[in-house]
């Protein structure tokens, strides 16, 4: 069973995620940079014009991968879940300073964003199950771990 310290590591390790979303019947892929907050939850920054954000506009299940160590023994997790725009000023001043303490990037989202002049968007994706892969720790028959939330 993975556990929520092994989850929560792995996304402070991991800086691309792969999200997959799909309005109408044909699944896209997209990469991008994210932060995690303590419930799991994972943010990102997109500019609305996107593919994957007129999908998740249009359907708001979406699928996400992280590949955590590249090499072998492999690292890595998927989920599935619900993707939206967050619009919440409180949330906005929590998760965009981890962000740019991460990545170095987005110091003004959180002005531009109460100005209402903000180019890009904070995604928020709500995981319902997580699949932790992990080969490195774990023997082989134990190495897919499955936490529903």
């Amino acid at each position: 069973m993975a556990t929520r310290h092994n989850i929560s590591d792995a996304f402070k390790v991991a800086s691309l995620m792969q999200v997959a979303t799909s309005a109408e019947l044909q699944p896209w892929v997209c990469t991008v940079y994210f932060v995690a907050d303590d419930d799991f939850s994972l943010y990102w920054l997109s500019w609305p014009e996107r593919r994957h954000s007129r999908e998740i506009a249009k359907n708001d299940k979406v699928a996400i991968a992280i590949a955590v160590k590249h090499d072998q023994p492999v690292i890595g997790i998927q989920a599935e879940g619900r993707a939206e725009v967050v619009r919440d000023g409180k949330i906005v001043e929590e998760i965009l300073p981890k962000y740019v303490k991460k990545y170095g990037a987005g110091k003004d989202f959180i002005e531009r964003f109460k100005a209402g002049d903000n180019e890009h968007q904070l995604y928020k994706f709500t995981p319902s199950k997580i699949v932790l892969f992990d080969e490195k720790n774990n023997p082989p028959e134990k190495a897919r771990q499955e936490m529903e939330l």
